[in-house]
């Protein structure tokens, strides 16, 4: 059980930094309220495009809105 808590320990910092990348690289992903059937032109979570930003990057821009607005 120990092996195991460990080598998820020693995991999880490369699926950070692999997810991190994934959210930089592409910060769009599918709409979860409209994937079955593509676009849905009423749906009020992507606003019909299909597309919503990714966790990690809303995240991301959280962050950054902080940063700049505590800086003032």
């Amino acid at each position: 059980m120990t092996s195991v808590i460990a080598l998820l320990a020693a995991c999880l910092p490369i699926v950070t930094i692999g997810y991190i990348g994934v959210c930089l690289a592409s910060p769009w992903g599918r709409c979860t309220r409209c994937r079955p059937g593509g676009k849905n032109r009423t749906c009020l979570a992507c606003n019909g495009t299909g597309k919503r930003p990714r966790l990690g990057w809303q995240l991301y821009v959280y962050a950054r809105r902080l940063h700049r607005d505590g800086d003032h």
